[in-house]
């Protein structure tokens, strides 16, 4: 279903995002949480393969089917994280407080000019966790993602010249600047759990079942050869009925080996991160924000995002330029 979310969100235009952003701003978040529940409605209501993929979700969680009320609430919370987005970025006062949590070990990397790479999940808000960085620099960090998906939500959402603006995956030019970041001792984001269509997977049980996990996160944590931690920006309630987000840094393993070490420490690297995104799965299920069927290997995703030079079902061609990092190898690969 993630492929066709994101084409539904992607159908507002830019322009009416802007115009809808400084309507919200202007507004003030509490009576913009009260227009959020027809578009949410309107969400839940059209969306079937997400309530489908939620309802697989909560299933797996709990053993039992969800309420479509608790499915409603789940659809919710994720729009609160996207209209938390505008205000965040925009350093609003409205905006919600984040609080940050396991960042220490993080900072006794980066005192010793040890740079780390932040492994993260659709689950929370990852715009949250950049947006911690305004108020508090050491947590800035440099992202890789797919940029051409949500590209009209993000160019709308936020500046364009902002410092942390996302490296595009796959870019030779944007590798080594990642690296040369983390030489310099800063922090690389990126996400290690939704798989796009035609790329290598490995079959991991998590929550009870198999699921496909994307191999390429790993490796390219392998080649930067810095040490990784798992991170995430839950949406919680507090005791007095406020909502934040907690910031949570958790490790999950040091520098990679070199030579023939390296596969093993790719594959503990793929156990650890997945039992770390199942424990805050467990603390914060309504904060899971892959809307479709994660244990169904077919279920539709976000589609392939080509470069000139590798056309829609090529094999990737074999290279010694940086892209091969993260480029799929041929499907016999393993880890």
């Amino acid at each position: 279903m993630a492929r066709a979310w994101f084409e539904r969100r992607e159908q507002v235009s830019t322009g009416v995002l802007r115009r809808a952003r400084g309507l919200v701003l202007w507004m003030g978040r509490r009576p913009a949480l009260i227009f959020l529940w027809p578009i949410t409605l309107y969400f839940y209501v059209v969306s079937r393969d997400a309530r489908r993929g939620l309802a697989r979700f909560y299933e797996r969680l709990s053993g039992t089917k969800p309420s479509s009320a608790r499915l409603v609430r789940h659809f919710y919370v994720f729009a609160q994280t996207i209209l938390d987005r505008v205000y965040l970025l925009a350093q609003h006062p409205d905006a919600p407080r984040c609080e940050i949590r396991g960042f220490e070990q993080v900072t006794e990397c980066l005192r010793r000019g040890q740079g780390c790479v932040l492994l993260g999940a659709h689950i929370g808000s990852f715009e949250a966790a950049r947006a911690a960085a305004l108020s508090r620099p050491e947590l800035r960090m440099q992202v890789i993602m797919h940029t051409e998906i949500s590209r009209n939500l993000d160019a709308a959402l936020g500046p364009s010249d902002r410092p942390d603006a996302a490296v595009a995956l796959g870019s030779p030019l944007g590798l080594l600047r990642i690296k040369e970041l983390l030489d310099k001792g800063g922090l690389v984001g990126m996400m290690g759990d939704r798989v796009l269509a035609a790329e290598t997977t490995r079959s991991v049980s998590f929550l009870g079942a198999h699921a496909e996990f994307p191999v390429r996160p790993f490796r390219l944590a392998a080649a930067l050869q810095a040490p990784v931690f798992f991170f995430a920006a839950l949406y919680k309630a507090a005791g007095d009925g406020s909502r934040y987000y907690e910031v949570v840094f958790e490790e999950l393993g040091p520098a990679a080996p070199s030579g023939r070490e390296r596969s093993f420490w790719v594959q503990d690297l793929g156990e650890r991160y997945t039992a770390a995104l199942q424990n805050y799965c467990r603390i914060a299920p309504d904060n899971w924000f892959n809307f479709y069927d994660f244990w169904d290997a077919s279920a539709s995703r976000p589609g392939p995002l080509s470069r000139p030079d590798n056309p829609p079902g090529a094999r990737p061609r074999a290279s010694l330029d940086p892209t091969f990092l993260t480029t799929d190898p041929p499907a016999h690969d393993k880890l």
